[in-house]
């Protein structure tokens, strides 16, 4: 049986696809892998390892993370599992992390709209788009929740 696979990176939008994620795998029922990628690429370089936090400190971060978005939700649907993992990315960055993540065996690969992207997300482009446009399995973006504004 697949998992369903969430990219989780704290913000809004990931909080909205973990909590879809967790509806849908009550209907479908298998498990959800919440999946925080760490990416070190840009604080270890020669002058950035002086004052980039260590890899556990992130990897606590990160834990609290997608301890908060889970309590976040509330009680889980009768049957639903979530299983967190924190995965350092490999070479290839975070989106790319979250593809091989997906490809090991999710059924279906959950991303929010709008994330912490900043500045890199303008350079790099989203990790929804690029998702959207590589995934092997089928791909939910979760939107955000604009009702009641004019945007």
């Amino acid at each position: 049986m697949g998992t369903i696979v969430v990219g989780m990176d704290g913000s809004e939008g990931a909080q909205r696809a973990l909590a879809w994620a967790a509806a849908e795998s009550a209907l479908r029922g298998c498990p959800v892998r919440a999946v925080y990628i760490i990416d070190r690429r840009y604080l270890d370089s020669d002058l950035g390892v002086l004052v980039a936090p260590s890899a556990s400190e992130l990897e606590a971060e990160a834990t609290g993370i997608l301890d908060r978005a889970l309590e976040a939700i509330g009680e889980l649907p009768e049957g639903v599992e979530v299983r967190k993992e924190v995965v350092h990315a490999e070479r290839h960055g975070i989106v790319g992390t979250l593809l091989d993540q997906a490809s090991q065996d999710a059924e279906l690969l959950v991303v929010g709209s709008r994330g912490h992207g900043g500045f890199a997300g303008l350079l790099l482009g989203s990790v929804s788009h690029q998702v959207l446009q590589h995934a092997a399995c089928p791909v939910v973006v979760v939107p955000p929740d604009n009702r009641g504004t004019l945007a």
